[in-house]
């Protein structure tokens, strides 16, 4: 666990087998080990990378009052922007000062409040998204990203397939109707020391299905994976890649053969503490009724699943208002 692996995903795009099942072995050693992979061949056009990028930084340059009025009203989550609040670190029973950055983020732009209309609960996840008045081009460029990140994300959900020895379509129609969010992360500047405990993102392991980073264009991410010795190790992916690992719901589907490793993103130090950092992450969360239950081949014969089967959006409900709690 000295180094995540990269690794090519052009191949779940192509038609060679032999490729495609060697993209899965490399999935599966990686997601065993680590939870952590790093991909390139990911053909996200970097205009619109750019895009993002320059109209978020905007945004978080409004000023604070300007910016709480797309705070996402009671029943809405990951909408709108939300300021130093949560706590990462208590999904894990720790708790800590707010974490030290802040976020606007968006759902699927269909999202309008009728899906699952027979789920009361899953509507905070399928609300309309909350857009600021400024800067021009924000909508656009957030929308034209997300919808890069869903194809990505479908294509990486294809690799996972293929490593696990399943058909590799087999999770395109657990994903159809997910309610994936993405967030414009942004760490502002630490000119002064942070509280005890506090973290630019306190130690956490993430809670869906995959989670798609892109690190800051400056470099210094500050994100640290945990060893099983409990001592952490920095991730520094190369230009022109992203950083992928799975969450806790894709652990339990894959009856523990694969791990969600705790990671946390470290305080800057020195002059680093004086520069804001933006990274842009693609939470995938799958449809809200997609059964998550031990997947075929991952239970050994004569043996019981580790888990009890859940619906993705019970679990995902419980995790995130455990974080957003208070």
């Amino acid at each position: 666990m000295n180094a995540v692996p990269v690794i090519d995903l052009s191949p779940i795009r192509g038609t060679d087998p032999q490729a495609i099942a060697a993209l899965g072995e490399a999935i599966d050693a990686a997601c065993r080990k680590i939870g952590f992979l790093i991909v390139r061949g990911h053909a996200v056009p970097r205009a619109t990378i750019a895009a993002v990028r320059e109209t978020a930084l905007e945004f978080f340059a409004l000023p604070e009052e300007e910016k709480a009025q797309i705070r996402p009203p009671a029943g809405t989550m990951l909408r709108g922007y939300t300021p130093p609040i949560n706590r990462l670190a208590r999904s894990r029973g720790v708790e800590t000062p707010p974490d030290f950055r802040t976020m606007l983020s968006m759902g699927r732009p269909e999202a309008d409040g009728t899906q699952y209309a027979e789920f009361p609960e899953a509507r905070p996840f399928y609300q309309p998204n909350i857009w600021p008045a400024r800067p021009a081009g924000l909508r656009a460029a957030f929308e034209a990203y997300f919808r890069e990140m869903e194809r990505l994300a479908r294509e990486i959900m294809r690799g996972f397939a293929v490593a696990l020895a399943l058909p590799i379509n087999f999770f395109d129609d657990k994903i159809d109707n997910h309610f994936a969010a993405f967030h414009a992360l942004f760490y502002p500047a630490m000119p002064e020391p942070p509280l005890p405990g506090q973290l630019r993102a306190g130690a956490h392991s993430d809670f869906g299905s995959l989670t798609i980073l892109l690190a800051p264009d400056e470099g210094g991410m500050g994100l640290e994976v945990q060893r099983p010795d409990g001592s952490f190790v920095a991730v520094e992916p190369p230009p022109d890649s992203y950083v992928i690992n799975i969450g806790d719901l894709m652990q339990q589907w894959t009856n523990e053969r694969w791990v969600s490793t705790v990671h946390r993103v470290q305080n800057p130090q020195g002059e680093a503490a004086l520069k804001p950092r933006l990274s842009l992450g693609f939470f995938c969360h799958p449809n809200y009724d997609a059964e998550v239950a031990a997947l075929p081949g991952t239970v050994e014969p004569g043996a019981s699943a580790a888990h009890a089967p859940v619906l993705a959006g019970v679990y995902m409900n419980a995790k995130i208002s455990a974080v957003r709690r208070g």
